[in-house]
């Protein structure tokens, strides 16, 4: 008998034979089962490469600025399932879910579900029992066939598009941009915020008649000036700081998508220069020992994290590195490569995990000289805090599971001081 939210994620996890199973039927009927298909009263549907989690983000905060009530649902989860689903800025407590869980199992009968499945599922069930104003939906893989995408949104947001996932989206950025495309509507609004999207968005948009609204034309967030669209009028902001810890297309979209539906406090918006979120650039002090983290794990997230680093004044950094065997490891290598005094390797124990010997391998030659393999991702952040010397830097990023056992050992040493 299930009862913790433990032994419930230990079933869910083994229920269904494929865990990205991209199709719509199964999981569509079962929120229609349970009444969720409209889980608020408004609903932004959030896609794109990188930059998600971090326009949720600043959604949520917005809203809080608004007034309105609403929940957020991203994925992955760093530590623990319950931060993937949050009402009004609270995750979702152990109770909360099992009572979704258990709703969805009776509800599914004899269909079959994904772990992710019954996350979306879990997610919209308790926002339409919060009876909210907004449901803010991270895309989790793609956007044609992701499980969110059988909700229909008051507003689109696409975010940067970058070769990721290629052998469930495709090899080229146009294949992977009409897929992101897939969560718009006939006659509906897309806030778009890649600098260059790939034809393919465009194309779809003009196809579906949806009102496009780009970053650099109708909104922007550049310069210490963020600028949107309301009403047909151009607004404009002058920023409290310029620097963030988060994309600024992620922010500026979260502002142009809240102004679309007539939401957006202006107010608030300068405090987004404050938002941050747990795995994005993260900055830990340890015993004077400076860490950061970041869950990047593409080339076009690594290549962002390595600009922020150097202009943060880190030339010269340790990393603490483990990664999933479907990235482009080269690519990422190269990335970072440049500022990279010594490489700690690691691997979490998955399946999916790129076994850390391969990851050494993948290193040039005279990089390898200047790498160790760890077995764990606590004995390779030991290691990279024993060996700093001086004034450098340690770097966690990688894999979410990477940053999220380097946090969670992060944690037990700062409470045992």
């Amino acid at each position: 008998m299930r009862q913790t939210l433990e032994q419930w994620l230990d079933y869910i996890g083994g229920l269904h034979p494929i865990k990205w199973d991209l199709t719509l039927d199964r999981v569509a009927e079962v929120a229609r089962r349970l009444g969720v298909v409209q889980p608020a009263r408004r609903v932004i549907l959030v896609a794109g490469t990188n930059g998600k989690g971090s326009c949720c983000e600043a959604l949520a905060a917005l809203a809080t600025g608004a007034g309105v009530s609403f929940g957020v649902t991203t994925s992955p989860h760093l530590r623990h399932f319950n931060e993937r689903i949050q009402i009004n800025g609270a995750e979702a407590t152990d109770l909360q879910i099992v009572s979704a869980f258990e709703q969805i199992e009776l509800a599914r009968s004899d269909i079959s579900l994904s772990y992710f499945e019954f996350a979306c599922l879990a997610a919209l069930l308790l926002f339409k029992e919060a009876d909210l104003d907004l449901a803010i939906l991270e895309i989790g893989l793609g956007g044609r066939l992701d499980a969110m995408n059988l909700v229909d949104p008051d507003i689109s947001v696409i975010l940067p598009i970058a070769l990721d996932h290629q052998s469930y989206l495709g090899d080229t950025l146009e294949a992977i941009g009409l897929e992101k495309a897939g969560i718009l509507r006939p006659n509906g609004t897309l806030v778009l915020a890649d600098r260059d999207p790939p034809n393919s968005i465009l194309a779809e948009a003009a196809r579906q008649r949806c009102q496009v609204k780009r970053i650099g034309r109708e909104f922007d967030w550049a310069d210490g000036e963020v600028s949107w669209m309301a009403a047909e009028l151009q607004q404009s902001l002058t920023l409290p700081s310029a620097e963030t810890s988060l994309p600024n297309g992620s922010l500026a979209a979260a502002v142009q998508a809240m102004a679309e539906l007539g939401l957006l406090n202006p107010n608030s918006v300068g405090q987004l220069c404050n938002v941050s979120l747990l795995g994005r650039l993260t900055r830990l002090d340890l015993a004077g020992q400076c860490v950061y983290l970041d869950v990047a794990h593409n080339p076009h997230a690594v290549v962002r994290l390595a600009a922020e680093l150097s202009r943060r004044g880190c030339p010269s950094i340790r990393v603490v590195f483990g990664l999933y065997a479907d990235k482009d490891v080269q690519s990422i290598i190269a990335a970072i490569g440049p500022m990279v005094h010594f490489w700690h390797l690691t691997q979490v124990s998955e399946a999916r995990a790129l076994p850390v010997e391969q990851l050494m391998a993948c290193l040039p030659l005279a990089d390898q000289a200047r790498a160790e393999s760890t077995v764990s991702v606590q004995q390779a952040l030991e290691n990279a805090i024993r060996s700093s010397v001086g004034t450098d830097t340690i770097v966690v990023f990688g894999s979410f599971p990477v940053v999220g056992e380097a946090l969670e050992y992060l944690d037990r040493q700062s409470s045992a001081r």
